[in-house]
């Protein structure tokens, strides 16, 4: 596509109107150099998306709590130290009745025994474990440090995914401008031709039947084009998804925007390198590894597991205690006794454990995970069939929309050509209103595929290169590069006057 024939593409689709329509839609050119400092470009959008997309905000939590599961997994294998303490205040009152033979008279005694102890104890300990011989314990680690990859894959998928979310919102805005262009144009056109019918039967040139199918036609272009209007006011209202602030200017693209085929044009190439980059993929194929991973710890629960120990207890017990005997009228106290004792207690040992049966639960849980890892594998297939699928279709949709622009855009100019000489037709009387009618009707839909190719070529694009694995924040500075921020696309003209369409 030559820079002159894109130039003369753009200047039909978005050349200056003159009736009421367009002035209402597209304001005064001082109005519109007011906004033209504040259009946001694709790489403003970007930017502003890192920091208030939820979408990604969310991406990026999973994968810092996805980071922690080698750090989880791991710590089984190392050292594990507690330490407790304790303290007690006991208070002890006592009075109970016993009874005994007197040796001298051979009578039963009955005597009352009293007495209070008032102890304090403080109770120290600590307690080391290490695993000497645990299978289960040092696989389930390989199973969270694959988790833990897995999660990073993961986040790079989802940065690329979210670029082009941000392409997709953006440049769907620019689609649904240039499909309201296209609609505006016919609007006005259409505009324009029942004037002049309305005029032509009311000198007796032509008759009612023109005036009607002329107002039929004006009337479905007034409806597409509302429908077009309301398009892009919510094009424009899906950015805030992304930035979490209101958008009423974007850049649009340069006139001289070209397009290119795949680089390198072989197909096998990109097949290869997405099988090796794409992300999702290397994600599909972690989530395989830590699911085998997990089949063979759960298979290694039945085996003896070997760890040592070593135990420290100290125990503090100070207080006192005193006592007494009450014989009828007749008491006798005990001298008070101190308590003060101390214990210390170190124990090392090395513990054998070996599950023998536990009911069912290792049996069922290792038949659960090996079905778990064949459910990852099947996954995994299924990613790389459809990452191979992804990328030879893309391939060929992204080679066919460079030759179906250039294609579109023949066709506009095609189609004006032949709407200018149908309409000198009617003139001469050669062709009638219908075959003026579909002429425009035809134009509109050529300026219409011809949005629609250019920007499907640039998303298709960028979906060649994510399902490649080859996507970054430099493509979306190269495609900002070719925007034209001197003529933002606004959509304030539109919020602040009402379209007026032919008077009835």
């Amino acid at each position: 596509m030559t820079r002159s024939a894109q130039g003369r593409i753009a200047h039909k689709l978005g050349r200056p109107m003159k009736s009421l329509l367009a002035a209402t839609l597209f304001g005064l050119g001082a109005g519109l150099g007011a906004v033209q400092a504040q259009a946001d470009t694709l790489w403003d959008i970007y930017m502003q998306s890192l920091d208030n997309d939820p979408q990604l905000a969310a991406d990026r939590a999973a994968y810092r709590a996805g980071l922690e599961a080698k750090n989880i997994a791991r710590s089984a294998l190392l050292p594990q130290v507690n330490a407790g303490a304790e303290y007690n205040r006991n208070k002890t009152n006592f009075d109970r009745i016993g009874t005994q033979i007197n040796q001298n008279t051979g009578n039963l005694v009955v005597f009352n025994q009293f007495g209070n102890t008032d102890t304090d104890t403080t109770l120290y300990s600590a307690r080391l474990d290490q695993a000497i011989f645990d299978l289960p314990a040092w696989l389930g680690y390989k199973q969270g440090k694959t988790f833990s990859e897995r999660a990073t894959a993961e986040f790079s998928a989802n940065q690329q995914d979210m670029m082009l979310r941000v392409a997709n919102a953006y440049f769907d805005v620019l689609r649904a401008h240039d499909v309201l262009q296209a609609a505006l144009a016919e609007e006005e056109a259409l505009a324009k031709q029942l004037e002049q019918t309305q005029q032509r039967f009311e000198v007796g040139l032509t008759a009612i039947t023109d005036v009607y199918d002329s107002r039929s036609a004006y009337d479905s272009a007034v409806a597409r084009r509302l429908t077009a209007q309301d398009d892009l006011l919510s094009r424009f209202d899906a950015l805030s998804v992304l930035t979490g602030r209101d958008h009423d200017t974007v850049a649009p693209l340069q006139p001289n925007f070209t397009v290119a085929p795949p680089n390198p044009a072989d197909r096998a190439s990109w097949v290869e390198f997405a099988l090796a980059n794409n992300f999702t993929l290397k994600a599909a194929r972690l989530a395989a590894d830590a699911a085998r991973y997990g089949a063979r710890a759960a298979a290694a629960q039945h085996l003896p597991t070997l760890d040592g120990s070593i135990s420290y207890r100290n125990v503090d017990e100070e207080g006192d205690s005193d006592a007494g005997v009450r014989l009828g009228s007749i008491t006798e106290s005990f001298p008070t006794t101190p308590i003060d004792t101390q214990t210390e207690t170190t124990i090392a040992a090395i513990n054998f454990n070996m599950p023998l049966y536990t009911g069912g639960r290792l049996s069922a849980s290792r038949r659960e995970a090996r079905n778990l890892a064949f459910e990852a594998e099947d996954i995994r297939n299924l990613t790389e069939r459809n990452t191979i699928q992804n990328t030879r279709t893309l391939h060929r949709a992204v080679t066919t929309d460079t030759s179906r622009v250039e294609a579109r855009e023949q066709a506009v100019i095609s189609a004006k050509s032949a709407l200018d000489a149908t309409q000198a037709g009617y003139e001469v009387g050669t062709r009638n209103i219908v075959d003026v009618l579909l002429a425009q009707r035809t134009l509109a839909l050529a300026r219409t595929d011809y949005a629609n190719a250019l920007y499907d070529y640039i998303i298709n694009t960028l979906n060649l290169k994510l399902v490649a694995g080859l996507l970054a924040p430099d493509d979306l500075q190269q495609l900002d590069a070719r925007l034209n921020p001197a003529s933002p696309v606004s959509r304030a003209h539109i919020l602040d006057s009402g379209a007026t369409g032919f008077s009835k």
